[in-house]
């Protein structure tokens, strides 16, 4: 059978094989300190059962004694049985009516695990006393477990002692393996790390072994070539899409028609506008524009007509307006102004009042006197709200009466 040369003396499988087989050692280690922990609770039921063994044989001698009501027998009978218990706590030997007949208990301060769960307890066995088949008596026995425990805790911290000396020797073994073993690809992620720092594409891995390792190493060079080969063109892709990109965005944020910002571009400041309204760093004010009789003029005249229209109040608008003040068209002959910082109402009224007579001013269409007019209606942040679903709320709200009032005029919301 021919050897694979790929699975050689280097070989990354070997040397991640001999790895395993140390962590399996490890495993059958604590494997072992799980039996030991059994024989604890198996030793740990095996002197119940010795102690039950014992207290039937006790309660057989006792009858006799019992019968004769011979109370000194039976204590004499229980201090010799509890000479050869050293864990034995307590003897209690009752007649039929419950009466303590003879009574033996350990005055002994044995140091027990107490603190630990299931450690520092007693058993206790309650053994019938019969006489020619008639109930004469019990014997209650009460015996604890501090010899057991406290030999299991020798055990316990001498193993203890040798798993961390195990530990430390698996530690310094394991780390010798990794520095070994995966030194090549620890160097092979250093590699990869710079290059995606530095965008150096001129580094190169360095092929120690005929590994997967080394056969990966040597795809990652391959790559770094083709990378710097085409590095350049990618860059100069990146840039006129990042260019491409930008102008874009200018259009999606831009009315095509009137060159203001959109409805995207408002719903975007609004809410900006908004958070500084909720920090408290300024009030806003907003008016909601539609112009009034554009619907007889696009009607009348045609489209082409009605964007000339758009264009012209686009203008008249943004003439009165200050450097603070920011004009949205929403869409069709629905207009926004952001007016921020506001200092006070009546500056959002009298900046409402010079829109109006902006709009309203004489207007040729095509040859054609055309009447034009705007209903605004304004609401002011935080008074009127301090969302801006709500703020939106109040200024649509406050435009549509100032188009009930008979158009061409503004009304503000109240809070």
């Amino acid at each position: 059978m021919t050897a694979n040369p790929r699975l050689g003396r280097g070989s990354l499988v070997q040397r991640l094989t001999r790895l395993n087989v140390g962590v399996l050692a490890l495993t059958l280690f604590l494997s072992f300190v799980l039996v030991q922990g059994m024989a604890y609770y198996t030793a740990r039921a095996q002197q119940r059962e010795a102690a039950g063994a014992a207290a039937t044989l006790l309660a057989q001698n006792l009858a006799p004694m019992l019968a004769f009501q011979d109370p000194r027998a039976a204590q004499i009978q229980l201090d010799e049985v509890a000479g050869r218990r050293a864990d034995l706590r307590e003897l209690q030997l009752l007649d039929v009516q419950g009466r303590s007949f003879a009574h033996w208990r350990s005055r002994a301060q044995v140091a027990t695990l107490a603190r630990l769960p299931g450690f520092g307890q007693a058993f206790e066995l309650r053994v019938p006393i019969v006489l020619q088949n008639e109930p004469i008596g019990a014997l209650h026995w009460r015996e604890a477990q501090a010899g057991l425990e406290a030999m299991m805790a020798r055990i316990w911290l001498g193993g203890l002692a040798l798993l961390l000396l195990a530990l430390l020797l698996a530690a310094l073994a394991l780390r010798w393996v990794q520095r070994r073993a995966l030194a090549p690809l620890v160097a092979l992620a250093e590699l990869t790390e710079r290059v995606a720092t530095t965008q150096d594409y001129g580094l190169r891995a360095a092929v120690v072994h005929g590994d997967e390792v080394g056969r990966l190493a040597g795809q990652v060079n391959e790559m770094l070539r083709r990378i710097q080969v085409w590095h350049q063109d990618l860059h100069q892709q990146l840039q006129q899409q990042r260019q491409d990109g930008l102008a874009l965005r200018q259009l999606a944020h831009r009315d095509h028609l009137t060159g203001l910002p959109n409805r995207l571009s408002f719903d975007i400041e609004l809410e900006r506008q908004v958070i500084e309204v909720q920090h408290g760093l300024q009030a806003l004010g907003l008016l909601f524009i539609d112009l009034d009789h554009f619907k007889a003029i696009n009607d009348q005249l045609g489209h082409a007509a009605g964007d000339e229209v758009l264009i012209e109040a686009t203008q008249r608008l943004s003439s009165v307006l200050r450097d603070q003040d920011t004009l949205f068209r929403l869409g069709g002959d629905e207009f926004a102004l952001l007016v921020a910082p506001l200092h006070s109402a009546a500056t959002l009224e009298q900046l409402a009042g010079r829109l109006i007579a902006a709009v309203s001013a004489p207007l040729q269409v095509r040859g054609q006197a055309m009447p034009l007019g705007a209903s605004i209606g304004g609401a002011i942040a935080p008074q009127h709200g301090q969302e801006a679903a709500a703020l939106l709320r109040q200024a649509d709200a406050a435009m549509y009466a100032a188009k009930a009032a008979g158009k061409n005029c503004y009304r503000i919301a109240t809070p």
